[in-house]
């Protein structure tokens, strides 16, 4: 699960026995959790690895966040080298956003020159490219490269998912209607189709 902002989802997806679960850490993020945030909702977890999620490719950011917060993962949106070394200390994800002009070609240069430095690739995209033709595309590419998609997720695409190369989908966490009060009719459909899978 990604962007969580709220112990309701953090409670619910671990239960559910989500295996990461990723939260907002970049300063400009509009829920973004400060360190004191992110430990109010972590200590009521566990079982499941942290992943921080960042779009900021400042150096220095990255650096600060990772002595701020206890993570599993860094996710970030495009790889940033280290000052010092040529990792963070922890496992990368890179985030690749679909617009729907993508070529096999241009997908698999990517993530080729990504490879040496991440664990996963989570790829997003909006409902209309989801649909569009570049979804063989991931496809063929979960043989090579490990995939997590996080978009076009539903009970009745979940089989065809599951049946797939793919490494794993990634769900998405929202607002709280209030606090301590939250609807999971989507997230639940598709998790509780996972536990009975």
């Amino acid at each position: 699960m990604s962007a969580i902002n709220n112990l309701s989802d953090a409670r619910y997806g671990a239960g559910m026995g989500v295996a990461m679960m990723g939260f907002p850490l970049d300063p400009t993020h509009p829920h973004y959790l400060s360190p004191e945030q992110f430990e109010a909702i972590t200590q009521w977890i566990q079982g499941v690895a942290l992943v921080g999620e960042l779009s900021t490719t400042d150096p220095a950011v990255i650096h600060k966040t990772l002595t701020q917060y206890p993570l599993d993962y860094l996710q970030l949106d495009d790889w940033v080298k280290p000052p010092s070394g040529e990792d963070w200390g922890v496992p990368m994800l890179i985030r690749l956003r679909l617009q729907g002009h993508e070529t096999l070609a241009s997908l698999q240069t990517q993530m080729e020159a990504y490879a040496p430095y991440v664990q996963y690739f989570l790829i997003e995209a909006t409902q209309e490219v989801a649909l569009g033709a570049l979804q063989p595309t991931i496809y063929r590419l979960a043989h090579d490269f490990p995939i997590l998609q996080g978009y076009h997720i539903t009970p009745a695409t979940l089989p065809q998912l599951l049946a797939t190369p793919l490494k794993g989908i990634a769900l998405q966490g929202g607002m709280e209607t209030k606090p301590g009060y939250k609807e999971f009719d989507e997230l639940a459909a598709v998790l509780e189709e996972l536990v009975v899978d």
